[in-house]
């Protein structure tokens, strides 16, 4: 039985040690795709030479500065195979972050992606009293003074290829170390983004990993096969990536690097046709906009037709949903009957315009992610329900994930056999309460704090057992701060997090994350944060996507030319047809008041490395927009 990432990772070496197993662009652009054998021939060499030239002791931790490539997954796997815990992090980290990161942990070396990250690392020298060592992914000579002791990542490789040589029995001395490994043992230490404050470093077991990895196949209907393609654009550091990339391994599918710019990544998927590809929402989101986008710069009756054909298709689609059985259920009392009529009537009207459009317009949207394409695995953060509606519509599959760092990171996914929208179901094995504000569980239907329990949730904060025993009761029920409403099925909806919630100062309370998403459907939006806490009413900072708003204003009345009161009028305008009482919201979740910001969020300041928004740094570096709007 597997019990570490070490042993999956040999056992899928040894089942299809022919198959790709990762691939990355070169320089001119072209796809280089490596064999397990391959991959796992590096990794040994690196594995024996770190051991022998550093004398590494188990589960000794050591650092990994790096962005995603195949190096990365070399220098992970490497310290796998020796039973040590790496603590990895994303060049965008600040220098705070990186400060704390590493002299929490104590590290004495850390691999690092680049001759310009050991410059920046040179700089702050005297931050890191501890750090010693320096290992360079990049194949570059250091032709600069340095403060480090650099030892170049290749060079290991080719030290360990000597080791085999004078050796041969040390591969298989690494396999019985390998076969000795413990479930429990750390394989991870992972330090959360710091989107409330500092950031707190999430020791994860091997047992963690491999809990997740064997009880996803029932939630994808078995579809995981060999041979698979995953294109990825997440920071493989992150603990949604590393479990994607340790599915993969596990299944002995291949990994491809992508970027999360959308004509690199569109471009990339004619290259690879992938059959699953990882993502946050705000990517879909995007594509989603660019789609709206040429169908507005269109004129007459194809512009026309193209929106009326969207719509019909979403329409069509919730009666199928109904027919089907794949909206959330709260009411054990509800007419089955009557709602499978009320689909089947639905389905009856829009499938004319319905065939049409999928001639017409959809099979050339789906086209754009290749013919192999399963589905889009997303997770960090809320998926807009415009945008959910707009993919399940024009026939394109995502299964909404959530969880989080501490749950390493897989709660609840939606199951591929039966896509609920809005829903997720939770992993096998897995625990759950919904509670209220005094603890207490509730019932189905009502608003309530998540807490889990399970084989995927932590061993707790390193060097930080306040923390960890503020977040895991003494049930071993870890509070997820997030606000979720339970179905029938025992399926979960995500609402808000309970830190997120904005009190106005008449008292009314209300999530910002729905009245965000919905905002979000606009296409001259790129973002969006809600505030209002103890305000009278609801504002909002808008990141504006300027160039739309140009198109937007160009097909519109002379007076909204060069007239900035005019344009804020229309965007109002826009806003409040959006958020309305007709579409769910209360009188006091409507916008009030807005401002549209110059410069974009920028992922390290404002938002995290998976796009979530720092709330309490946007609040702090807008203080005097913010203030504005209630003056």
């Amino acid at each position: 039985m597997v019990k570490t990432v070490a042993q999956m990772f040999q056992n899928s070496v040894a089942k299809y040690p022919d198959l790709t197993m990762l691939s990355e662009k070169n320089k001119k652009g072209v796809f280089v795709d490596e064999k397990y054998s391959q991959v796992e021939d590096k990794v040994i060499k690196l594995a024996l030479s770190l051991k022998e030239t550093f004398k590494l002791e188990k589960q000794e931790l050591i650092a990994i500065i790096s962005d995603n490539r195949k190096e990365w997954l070399y220098s992970d796997l490497a310290l796998q195979y020796i039973s040590c815990v790496d603590v990895p992090r994303g060049l965008d980290a600040t220098d705070i972050e990186l400060i704390q990161i590493l002299n929490d942990t104590e590290v004495s070396i850390c691999f690092v992606e680049n001759l310009e990250t050991v410059k920046r690392f040179n700089n702050l020298k005297e931050k890191f009293p501890k750090l010693k060592i320096l290992i360079l992914m990049e194949d570059s000579n250091v032709d600069f003074s340095c403060e480090y002791e650099i030892v170049k990542l290749y060079d290991l490789i080719n030290i360990g290829n000597q080791l085999l040589l004078s050796n041969s029995e040390l591969k298989d001395q690494l396999y019985k170390e390998i076969a000795k490994g413990k479930e429990n043992d750390l394989a991870t230490i992972i330090f959360t983004s710091g989107t409330t404050g500092n950031c707190k470093g999430v020791m994860l077991t091997n047992d963690n990993f491999i809990y997740e990895v064997s009880n996803l196949q029932s939630l994808v209907d078995d579809k995981f096969k060999p041979g698979q393609k995953w294109m990825t654009v997440l920071p493989i550091w992150h603990s949604l990536e590393r479990a994607v990339t340790y599915v993969a391994i596990n299944y002995n599918q291949a990994i491809y690097y992508s970027k999360p710019i959308s004509k690199i990544m569109l471009s990339d998927f004619q290259k690879v046709n992938p059959h699953w590809f990882s993502s946050v929402p705000r990517i879909w989101q995007s594509v989603n906009k660019t789609i709206e986008s040429k169908i507005r710069k269109t004129k007459g009756f194809k512009k026309t037709l193209s929106l009326i054909l969207i719509k019909n298709a979403k329409r069509w689609k919730a009666g199928y949903n109904m027919y089907h059985d794949l909206l959330p259920k709260y009411n054990e009392n509800e007419n089955k009957l009557l709602k499978k009529a009320h689909g089947i009537l639905k389905m009856v009207f829009y499938y004319p315009l319905y065939k049409l459009g999928y001639k017409m317009m959809f099979t050339k949207i789906k086209g754009l992610f290749g013919t192999n394409l399963i589905a889009g695995v997303c997770g960090g953060g809320s998926m807009p329900k415009g945008v959910d509606d707009f993919f399940n519509a024009i026939g394109i599959t995502l299964l909404d994930g959530y969880g989080m760092t501490e749950t390493s990171p897989i709660i609840s996914v939606r199951n591929l056999a039966k896509p609920i929208l809005g829903t997720m179901q939770i992993i096998d094995g897995c625990s759950i309460k919904v509670v209220d504000e005094n603890n207490n569980e509730i019932g189905v239907g009502q608003k309530g704090v998540l807490k889990v329990k399970g084989r995927q949730v932590m061993k707790g904060y390193y060097n930080n057992e306040k923390a960890t025993n503020a977040i895991i009761d003494s049930d071993g029920y870890l509070n997820t701060g997030d606000l979720v409403i339970k179905t029938l099925n025992n399926d979960i909806s995500i609402v808000g997090r309970a830190k997120d919630t904005i009190v106005l100062a008449g008292g009314e309370n209300l999530e910002p994350v729905p009245i965000e998403g919905k905002l979000s459907e606009l296409d001259f939006i790129e973002n969006v944060i809600v505030i209002g806490q103890d305000r009278k009413y609801l504002s909002a900072l808008i990141v504006p996507n300027w160039t739309s708003i140009k198109e937007y204003v160009e097909q519109l009345s002379e007076k909204y030319k060069d007239d900035k009161e005019a344009i804020h009028a229309f965007i109002k305008e826009k806003i409040d047809e959006k958020i309305n009482i007709k579409f769910g919201f209360k009188s006091y979740e409507l916008i009030n008041k807005f401002v549209l910001l110059e410069k974009p969020f920028e992922v390290g300041k404002e938002l995290s490395a998976k796009q979530e928004l720092k709330r309490n740094v946007i609040e702090e570096c807008y203080k005097k927009e913010i203030d504005n709007l209630y003056a």
